[in-house]
């Protein structure tokens, strides 16, 4: 019989499969580097739970949002010029970059991931050995 790892056990959430998100390859390399460095920051703090898997995905995909639009901002600039009217108008990529920041403010937030949450949020319970009767009768064996 052979048995079979399940990523995400230990209220650890499973790492998504990028390539199922990001074509690019080296696009799933930077999403995967996100990842693991929210993953470690949130576990430090003991605010890790399986539960906050599809808000650290969101917050991976707002990051790698913001890293492109900016990215396109630099070549382009904040204004351009309008395609038919030449107008000076924002660039969408501006807009997209704008949104994203705001996106990841708000998870970062949500997760206590910035500094100054880091207190804000309790810390996630770890699930203890269950207690029995006969253990409140027994002493603890010195190790």
């Amino acid at each position: 019989m052979t048995l079979d790892v399940i990523d995400g056990g230990d209220g650890y959430p499973p790492e998504p499969r990028w390539a199922a998100i990001f074509g690019r390859a080296a696009d799933r390399a930077v999403a995967a580097e996100h990842w693991k460095s929210i993953v470690a920051e949130l576990r430090a703090a003991e605010k890790l739970a399986a539960a906050n898997g599809h808000a650290i995905l969101r917050l991976v995909v707002a990051y790698m949002t913001f890293d492109r639009s900016a990215k396109e901002v630099m070549k382009s600039g904040p204004v351009m010029k309008a395609p038919k009217t030449k107008v000076p108008t924002y660039n969408p990529w501006w807009t997209t970059m704008s949104n994203a920041a705001s996106q990841a403010s708000a998870l970062e937030k949500e997760l206590c991931i910035t500094p100054r949450e880091r207190n804000a949020g309790g810390k996630v319970a770890k699930k203890s050995a269950k207690k029995t009767g006969a253990a409140a009768y027994l002493k603890p064996v010195a190790k």
